[in-house]
């Protein structure tokens, strides 16, 4: 069985775009591994409206980058590539 933790959760938006949130999660060893993606969905029921958060993506931090580095570097990776991620996501949809 594998036991990941959500270790940092960071919003990012560009400037005329949506918020996307990131979830990092870290492995057993506390060094972030995988990061998730979410967008805010709108719904409406009747005259009800409300948001969820929806995962649209999974980011998995390459295993090479990550051998011999510390926990807060492999955070400072995962959040690197969480920019760089937001950067192009906005662009493709």
């Amino acid at each position: 069985m594998t036991m990941l933790e959500v270790i940092k959760i960071i919003y990012l938006n560009k400037e005329k775009g949506d918020f996307l949130k990131y979830e990092i999660l870290a492995d057993e060893t506390g060094k972030a591994t995988l990061a998730l993606a979410h967008i805010s969905l709108q719904h409406q029921v009747g005259l009800l409206s409300y948001a969820v958060w929806t995962k649209v993506d999974e980011i998995i931090l390459p295993a090479e980058k990550m051998t011999g580095q510390t926990a807060g570097e492999t955070l400072q990776l995962a959040v690197d590539m969480c920019v760089k991620h937001r950067a192009e996501w906005q662009q493709q949809n």
